[in-house]
C-alpha cells in the first residue's frame, strides 16, 4: 500500500528530456504538451517515495473541448531521487485507458488501451517514451498510468530509492491517482501529497484522422483547376480527391509522390516529384476519386499529388492544379 514519505528537493528537473527511443515522431505546430503539473527547470521536485513496486502512479488528462480528436505521440514521466542515493533508473511500465471516471466503492478503469514493455526511466530526468506507432486516439479525457516495478528498494524506511515525483503546489483532487497493490484505485491527494504526478502526454490535436494541406501553386490558363482531401487516411478508412474546374472532355495526368520538388517547370511549379503518373479522364471537369489508406502505414507518412491538364491559355500549354499533401495520422 501506499506510504505517505515524500521527500521534498529542489532538482534541475531537465525537462528537455531522455528519448528512450532512437526516433521520435515528427512535432507539428498543433502538438500540445497535456499536463497537470507545474514543474520547471531548477523547480522544487516532490520524491514520492511512498509508491512501492506493483503501484501504479496514475493522472486524468484532457485536451480543449475544440483539440479533439488527439493522437498520443509520447508519454513523459518525471523520476527523482535522493543525492545519497546510488541507484540512478527505476524500472516502470506505462499504460494508457481511453475513459477516466475512477468511481464506486472498489474503482476501475478497465482494460488498457496501450501497456509498454518494462523500461529503464533514469532518475533526475524527464524521461520519454514514443508511442507514435500506437495510434492511439483520444476522443475526450483519457487516464496514463506508470507502474512501479522495480525501485531498487533497498530499506523498509529509506522512500528515497529513485521515484515518481510531484510539484509542490497543490494536488487536484480526483485527477491525481494510485492503483495500490491490492488492485484498488485510490484518490492519491488523500494520502497528503503536496502536488501533481509529473506524468504528461504530448498529442497531436485534431489530426486522429490525417491531414489535407493545400499549396496554393496552381497555374491557370483558360481554366482554374484545384485540388481538395476529405475524409479519414487512417489505415483502411475512406477518403476522397476532389478535382474541379478542370478543363472538359480532355486527360489530366495526376502526379503520386512520397517526396516534394516544388520546382518550375511550364511556366508554373512541379509540387511532387515525378514518381507515379497517372492519366484520368475529365469528363465534365468535376469529378472524385474515392480510395483508402492500406493498413499498417507509419504515423505522418507524407503524400503529394498534383494535376496537370492540357490547356490553350496557360503559359505554356498546360495548366496545373494546387500541390495536395496528405498526412497520415
Amino acid at each position: 500500500m501506499l506510504h505517505t514519505l515524500s521527500l521534498v528537493r529542489t532538482v534541475r528537473t531537465a525537462l528537455v528530456g531522455v528519448a528512450l527511443l532512437a526516433l521520435a515522431a515528427p512535432s507539428f505546430a498543433s502538438d500540445v504538451i497535456l499536463k497537470l503539473d507545474s514543474l520547471t527547470d531548477f523547480g522544487t521536485a516532490v520524491v514520492q517515495g511512498g509508491f512501492v513496486e506493483g503501484e501504479t502512479g496514475g493522472v486524468i488528462l484532457a485536451a480543449q473541448a475544440g483539440q479533439y480528436p488527439v493522437t498520443l505521440k509520447e508519454l513523459q514521466v518525471f523520476v527523482g531521487k535522493q543525492a545519497s542515493v546510488p541507484f540512478t533508473s527505476i524500472t516502470v511500465q506505462l499504460r494508457v485507458w481511453s475513459t477516466s471516471t475512477i468511481s464506486g466503492s472498489s474503482p476501475s478503469l478497465g482494460a488498457a488501451v496501450y501497456t509498454s514493455p518494462q523500461i529503464g526511466f533514469t532518475a533526475d530526468a524527464l524521461n520519454v517514451w514514443d508511442v507514435s506507432a500506437a495510434n492511439l486516439v483520444m476522443n475526450g479525457p483519457f487516464t496514463v498510468g506508470c507502474t512501479v516495478v522495480d525501485t531498487n528498494f533497498i530499506s523498509l524506511i529509506a522512500g528515497n530509492q529513485p521515484n515518481l515525483v510531484t510539484d509542490n503546489n497543490g494536488c487536484q483532487n480526483g485527477k491525481n491517482w494510485v492503483r495500490q497493490t491490492n488492485g484498488v484505485w485510490a484518490n492519491l491527494c488523500s494520502f497528503g501529497v503536496s502536488g501533481d504526478l509529473v506524468i504528461r502526454v504530448k498529442a497531436s490535436t485534431g489530426n486522429g484522422t490525417g491531414q489535407f494541406n493545400s499549396f496554393p501553386n496552381g497555374l491557370a490558363g483558360n481554366f482554374a483547376p484545384s485540388l481538395s482531401g476529405s475524409g479519414s487516411l487512417a489505415g483502411g478508412a475512406a477518403f476522397q480527391i476532389a478535382f474541379a474546374g478542370l478543363p472538359p472532355a480532355t486527360t489530366t495526368t495526376l502526379i503520386v509522390s512520397l517526396n516534394p520538388l516544388f520546382a518550375p517547370f511550364k511556366g508554373g511549379e512541379l509540387g511532387p516529384f515525378p514518381d507515379l503518373l497517372i492519366p484520368l479522364g475529365t469528363g465534365a471537369g468535376s469529378f472524385n476519386l474515392n480510395a483508402s489508406m492500406p493498413s499498417g502505414l507509419p504515423p505522418m507518412l507524407e503524400l503529394y499529388l498534383q494535376s496537370w491538364t492540357p490547356d490553350a491559355g496557360a503559359p505554356a500549354g498546360l495548366d496545373a492544379t494546387n500541390t495536395l499533401q496528405l498526412v497520415t495520422p
